[in-house]
Formats: structure tokens, C-alpha cells, sequence
């Protein structure tokens, strides 16, 4: 089994060193990294890791939905992990992935439980609130490392482009219309630097309101410039 890493980025220097070393150890995977015309030293960063056969640098169009595409298109896996820039996977989160994907072939697709590397008590709230709505609506975001069998992936002809926003829910939404939707009980660790730079209750507010109003309908283009 061979599992395809797929990390969107744009200006992620400070990121995306620690995210590919903790990569590096895994056993039978590829990871390829798509950038969307970053003007820091991301790609001088990536490129230092280059010299792993199975990491690879595309250069895309700029846009979260763009660049999974094209990492997509790219990759060789059976598998495709959908990793963001600033979120680890723990090595006991990836042995469970193996296990339990190797032994349970009725699992298409799925994510990981939420995280957040930050021992400030508001986090564990959070984390706790965002696993229940993760796990009894099914509805995990992009940061809990979406992960879908290659030809599912083709089948469902993956992120919808025209999204600038909300890619990772509109898709998570198609996947739970098919069978073999599985939320794993192993968490992946995400940076909370959105929620401090933004300030924490301001960001919980406007990914609130940003919900409702992609719920009521309203399309994300719309959205995007209020996020």
C-alpha cells in the first residue's frame, strides 16, 4: 500500500520544515508538496528535502482547492492524505491509519480527530467540541487531514476549484454520501497560530458565521473575503 501525502502551501516557512521532517520516517509513502507561487522561502525550504526520492515540489495555481488537485493528479498512492501545512500526524496516528485501512476494506474515506498544539486550557474545549460535531455529524474540516482512496478521489473528480472557501466541507460532504465514511479514533496535531494571531474568540465567531451563511446558501466566493 502505497499513501500519498498531499500539503497545499503559500508563505508557509515557518511550517513546512518541521511538517516534512515528521513525514520523512513513514514507511511506503510519497509526499508532494504543491505550491501556489509562494514569495518567501517555502520552496527553498522544500527544496532541501528534495533529495528524498518520494518528496516532490509542483508549482500551481494559487487557491487551497487548485493546488490539492494538482498534488492529486500528481501523486501514485492507493491512498491520498490531505495534510495541511501546519498540522502534524503523530507516528502512533499514522501506525493506526495503516492498520486500520490495510484490515477494514469497507473504509473509502475519512479523517483524523482534532488537535491543537497548545497547552492553553481553552484548546482542550475546543478540541473536545470539534471532535463531538466530528464525530456524530461526520463533518470534519481540512485540518483533520482528509484521507480518500485514489479512485474515489477520480471518481468524485476531487476539490471543486470554484471554491476559494469551504473546499474541505463541500467536499467532506459529497464523501459522506458514499459509502465507507470513517472518522478515526487517533487525532492529528494542528498549529493554532489562526486562532492567536486572529484572536481566539474572534476566530471561533467569524468560522461561525461563515458557516451559517455557506449553509444558507451563499457561495463561498462570496465568503472568502470576509475569512
Amino acid at each position: 500500500m502505497l499513501v500519498s501525502f498531499i500539503i497545499p502551501t503559500l508563505n508557509e516557512e515557518a511550517n513546512i520544515t518541521s511538517v516534512l521532517q515528521s513525514l520523512i520516517g513513514f514507511s511506503n509513502i510519497e509526499i508532494l508538496v504543491s505550491d501556489g507561487g509562494s514569495s518567501d522561502r517555502t520552496c527553498a525550504l522544500i527544496d532541501s528535502f528534495l533529495k528524498y526520492p518520494f518528496i516532490q515540489l509542483i508549482h500551481s495555481s494559487r487557491g487551497r482547492a487548485v493546488q490539492l488537485n494538482a498534488g492529486a493528479k500528481r501523486a501514485s498512492g492507493d491512498w491520498l492524505i490531505f495534510l495541511h501545512a501546519d498540522t502534524i500526524i503523530p507516528e502512533k496516528s499514522w501506525a493506526d491509519f495503516c492498520a486500520i485501512v490495510e484490515t477494514n476494506i469497507a473504509i473509502q474515506s475519512g479523517s483524523f480527530l482534532f488537535q491543537v498544539a497548545s497547552d492553553k486550557l481553552r484548546y482542550r474545549l475546543m478540541e473536545k467540541l470539534v471532535n463531538i460535531r466530528t464525530s456524530v455529524l461526520k463533518m470534519p474540516y481540512g485540518d483533520q487531514a482528509i484521507f480518500v482512496r485514489k479512485d474515489l478521489f477520480e471518481k468524485m473528480q476531487g476539490y471543486r476549484e470554484d471554491y476559494p472557501l469551504m473546499e474541505d466541507v463541500e467536499f467532506v460532504q459529497r464523501l459522506n454520501k458514499e459509502k465507507g465514511f470513517a472518522i478515526l479514533q487517533s487525532p492529528v496535531c494542528t498549529s493554532p497560530r489562526r486562532h492567536e494571531s486572529d484572536g481566539f474568540f474572534k476566530r471561533i465567531a467569524y468560522n461561525f458565521i461563515i458557516m451559517i451563511l455557506y449553509r444558507l446558501g451563499i457561495h463561498p466566493k462570496y465568503l472568502v473575503k470576509y475569512y
